[in-house]
């Protein structure tokens, strides 16, 4: 179904594999990209895996472009 309102164009970019939003399960641009990879937005809600909440193990935000190579929880393959 396609929605005139979701920007589809998003970035996907490479983050930890335990980052989440809750379109990676029904987009199927984003499902198909797999863990490790997520579509950057303004609007969505990210989420940790790992933690369960908004924050990541290291009580920092868990978002795109946080959940990076350098961060202590970081973790690129299971």
């Amino acid at each position: 179904m396609d929605n005139p309102d979701y920007p589809r164009e998003r970035e996907i970019i490479s983050c930890c594999m335990h980052l989440r939003t809750k379109t990676q399960f029904y987009m199927p641009d984003e499902m198909s990209a797999g863990p490790g990879f997520i579509k950057v937005t303004d609007t969505g809600t990210y989420w940790c895996g790992k933690s369960h909440h908004s924050l990541g193990p290291d009580d920092d935000p868990a978002e795109p472009h946080a959940c990076q190579p350098g961060r202590s929880c970081y973790q690129r393959d299971v």
